[in-house]
């Protein structure tokens, strides 16, 4: 679904928000002013990211922040996108899975350089190598959502993502371990 995450200045207040409709949105909040807004396909995740992201600015049970200008400037660049700040939940699968490459090539490395067996250190590398998309199976994120600002549901297929991912590099590393203990025997 459509819509926008905002940034909108009332008196010393800022509001976080996310909204289908930024003109009605807009005239609720008399006297106040939209200062940033940002349209994506998947506004409730990337509200929720910027909500944690200055929660401790946050007025309790609000939307409402106290931010310095220099938080207002930067959170202005991520509405704007001009920062790297992922703005939905399938931005997570893939901040997992180049968590997941450089786990593997880091551990064939190390693994190789202390065993000098392609396979087994093959085996090893994509056994570490899924453990980024276990976290987010189990956790539905790497730390960049408050799960409980989201709807319930909102992080399942994520956490299917995850989940099938996780399953088939420990599938494929099962056969490498297997072609690594036959190699071994010959």
């Amino acid at each position: 679904m459509t819509g926008f995450v905002y940034l909108m200045k009332n008196g010393d207040l800022y509001k976080l928000g996310c909204t289908t409709n930024l003109k009605s949105e807009s005239s609720k909040m008399k006297p106040g002013e939209i200062i940033s807004s940002f349209k994506t396909d998947d506004p409730k995740s990337f509200e929720v990211r910027l909500l944690r992201l200055y929660k401790k600015k946050r007025i309790p049970d609000t939307n409402y922040f106290r931010l310095s200008e220099s938080e207002v400037d930067n959170c202005k660049k991520h509405l704007e996108g001009k920062s790297n700040f992922p703005k939905s939940l399938n931005d997570e699968l893939r901040i997992g899975l180049n968590g997941s490459l450089l786990f593997a090539a880091i551990t064939f490395l190390i693994s190789f350089l202390i065993n000098k067996m392609f396979i087994f250190s093959s085996f090893l590398s994509i056994l570490f190598a899924s453990l980024p998309m276990w976290t987010l199976a189990v956790l539905g994120s790497f730390g960049g959502y408050d799960t409980s600002d989201l709807k319930l549901f909102s992080t399942v297929p994520n956490r299917l993502k995850g989940l099938l991912i996780a399953i088939s590099m420990i599938s494929f590393a099962y056969v490498l371990y297997s072609l690594s203990r036959f190699s071994i025997a010959f």
